[in-house]
């Protein structure tokens, strides 16, 4: 892919600590990236140069702890339809996990 400075740009927002190029390079966690902390002037941009294809695969390989419940979610809803699909996890149960409560959350049992 010939680098664009657009996707450059938004590659520098939303991930400050890998280069854009290298990022850039990674399309599975470039999308995933953008899906789960770019804005929506980002994501009209970013699916000019990508298909839905490319936006469902990044989803099925987003490293854990990226998403928001709530982004999560909606992505889910959004590429497949299923807002239940499984987030990926740290480690076994830190989906169930409330850190602002330090305990279970008891809607995820």
């Amino acid at each position: 892919m010939t680098v664009n400075t657009e996707l450059e740009s938004i590659a520098k927002r939303i991930n400050w600590y890998t280069p854009p190029d290298r990022l850039l390079e990674n399309v599975n966690l470039f999308l995933s990236q953008v899906m789960a902390r770019g804005n929506a002037d980002d994501l009209i941009a970013v699916q000019q140069h990508y298909s839905v294809e490319d936006f469902k695969s990044a989803y099925l390989h987003a490293p854990p702890g990226l998403f928001t419940k709530r982004a999560w979610v909606y992505w889910g809803f959004t590429l497949f339809d299923n807002p239940d699909y499984p987030m990926p996890e740290r480690f076994p149960g830190a989906n169930q996990f409330d850190w602002r409560k330090g305990e279970h959350d008891p809607g995820e049992e």
